[in-house]
């Protein structure tokens, strides 16, 4: 061997070294089998080389922005792991949701068999069918947190999916494919973070939102259609864009799935309904009549206005998602929820899509509604104790006390500032200077929000996030020239029930309370309603049972059939004489200051 031969090969074996180690292959590669005949999702993960630290396999108990328990690992009904040779390696199922691998070094491929949730029992922990997976005869949805586990320490190493399907149906997704078919995606949280709707007959439908390419993929019987619901999305889309100012994403993508009386039929999860939004998609699980379009653009509004946050405004504990707890750490869920809620109001304020009186019932509607909740829960102890069964019930109150909170922000700070920056200002600069990979600190956000504004706010904050002091409205609205009435004869005399129903942990309509208009003796708090007027009462009813009694006259009977103590009860009722509560009503006589502020508020002409 010659000298130049013996001082190239020693470099060469450097160089092989490094690329071993620079090159060395760390993705999970899934494939996501649909053909097979067993009405479950059939999945095999190729891993990269695990080590003695990665002994178990983990399934989600809880998941970013649903509150409520998941526990997939209940559906598991195989799950088998093998080397490179084919063996199987022993593994035992330590708790719901956790394998235990026996010889992780050796790990080559996990197979499994995981049921999807739509056909679940709704005794225990139900999923909701937006945050749920379901294989039927029409489609599949995927909501990738219910099928797809993590190893915990390997949770950002990339990932690989492939779809092995049935013919060639539709596949709406917010993920990318590669050059050979394949999705190739960041992390196991950018993982969790895109759901699949798939099926031969879903529509589809796009548009443009300036800069953003807006998707949408739609199941239904009932001849709704992709591009009937971006009609309903469009003005609420480029009211967005206008509140926002810019295109914070490239691409968004809606998955709707609307279902009937016979789906409930089939799935009792299908009681239950809503929207769970994503970073750059959103699910939907809604019943299916064309009449109720127009109140689909609500929902889409609040939906796609968490492309501001947590998308791009988060703290560092909701970053690093622990899904075998609820993140019960993070102080900020009125912000992620109930900041949003308000944002997707009044961004249709700010553009004329909805009236300053309009906006003066909501805040109305948000009083009234957050009345009904424990008053022992400020909106930083709903954050820290919505896993709790008692928790779970306040969470409600974070799209009430948490939308009302902020619009009373707003007015606070429009006031210290002298109408130059309210909440809408102040959140966009938040978002500036954090943005989607720069999170904030969980336990000193609130010093950074008062630092940002006013040291005033601190006692907002103190007050009324982390404790729940009770709102002046008669003085704060006064604020904006807007009287406040806490009770009034309603101007039309409209009838009343003089009930509040609301959904039980079994999508069962119950009376959460009786209000100050019911005179009578026989309905109670906690009675279980199944039906009035002998029709059904479920989430495809309701509407239409609540507008027949508002055609009604005061001092008709109805028939209402609930359900007290395991007896049914058939029992002949009146409509009352119905007082509003909480009316907020422009000012005639308010001072030009308060008129300026208003004008802040809500303007006259839209922006």
């Amino acid at each position: 061997m010659n000298t130049k031969t013996k001082l190239l090969l020693p470099f060469f074996i450097i160089l092989s070294h490094l690329s071993h180690v620079f090159g060395q292959d760390n993705v999970f590669r899934y494939e996501l089998d649909l053909t097979k005949d067993n009405d479950a999702f059939n999945v095999k993960l190729k891993t990269p080389q695990l080590s003695a630290d990665d002994q178990v396999y983990s399934f989600v108990s809880y998941a970013p922005g649903v509150h409520q328990p998941l526990d997939f690992g209940r559906f598991i009904k195989m799950f088998k792991v093998y080397d490179k040779d084919g063996k199987e390696i022993i593994t035992n199922k330590i708790s719901t949701n956790e394998f235990r691998i026996l010889a992780p070094e050796r790990v080559a491929e996990i197979q499994y068999e995981i049921d999807d949730s739509f056909d679940m029992s709704i005794a225990y922990h139900p999923i909701y069918p937006m945050s749920g997976t379901g294989i039927t005869e029409s489609y599949t949805i995927v909501n990738t947190h219910g099928v797809f586990g993590y190893f915990k320490n390997l949770k950002n190493n990339p990932i690989e999916l492939k779809l092995k399907l049935e013919g060639d149906p539709k596949v709406g997704t917010a993920l990318n494919k590669n050059s050979s078919g394949v999705y190739e995606i960041d992390s196991y949280y950018h993982f969790t973070d895109s759901p699949l709707l798939i099926g031969d007959n879903l529509t589809y439908a796009s548009m443009m939102i300036d800069e953003i390419k807006v998707e949408a993929y739609v199941h239904s019987t009932q001849n709704i259609n992709a591009q009937m619901v971006l009609d309903q999305a469009a003005p609420i889309l480029n009211a967005a864009k206008a509140y926002i100012g810019y295109s914070p994403v490239e691409r968004y993508t809606f998955l709707m799935y609307f279902s009937d009386r016979i789906d409930i039929q089939k799935m009792p999860v299908f009681r239950f309904g809503g929207a769970l939004e994503h970073s750059l998609s959103s699910t939907y699980a809604l019943s299916a009549k064309p009449e109720h379009l127009p109140f689909l653009k609500d929902i889409i509004a609040h939906e796609f206005m968490h492309i501001l946050s947590p998308l791009h405004l988060h703290s560092n504990v909701l970053a690093n998602f622990d899904y075998s707890n609820p993140v019960s750490e993070d102080m900020h869920v009125w912000l992620y929820e109930g900041v949003t809620e308000w944002v997707s109001y009044m961004m249709q304020v700010k553009s004329g899509l909805v009236s300053s009186a309009d906006y003066l019932n909501y805040l109305s509607e948000k009083i009234n509604n957050s009345m009904t909740y424990s008053t022992d829960y400020s909106l930083t102890r709903i954050s820290r104790d919505w896993s709790t069964d008692e928790g779970n019930k306040q969470y409600g109150n974070i799209y009430q006390l948490g939308a009302l909170t902020a619009a009373m922000l707003d007015i606070r700070l429009l006031e210290l500032s002298s109408g130059e920056r309210g909440l809408r200002e102040v959140y966009l600069e938040l978002i500036k200077k954090f943005g989607k990979e720069n999170p904030f600190d969980n336990g000193t956000f609130f010093e950074t929000f008062i630092a940002m504004t006013y040291p005033e706010i601190k006692d907002f904050i103190d007050m009324h996030i982390k404790k729940n002091t009770p709102f002046n409205f008669k003085d704060e609205m006064n604020k904006i020239g807007v009287s406040y009435f806490e009770k009034q004869l309603n101007p039309d005399n409209v009838p009343t029930m003089g009930i509040n129903i609301g959904p039980d942990g079994q999508g069962k309509g119950i009376i959460v309370s009786l209000t100050d208009d019911y005179q009578g003796t026989l309905l109670k708090k906690g009675d279980r309603i199944t039906h009035i007027n002998d029709t059904e009462l479920n989430m495809h009813t309701y509407s239409k049972i609540m507008e027949d009694i508002k055609q009604s006259t005061v001092g008709d009977t109805y028939m209402i059939t609930i359900i007290r103590e395991g007896e049914e009860l058939k029992v002949s009722e009146k409509l009352y004489h119905k007082h509003d509560t909480n009316v907020l009503l422009f000012d005639p006589d308010a001072s030009s200051r308060a008129l300026d502020l208003r004008q802040k508020v809500m303007p006259h002409e839209p922006y």
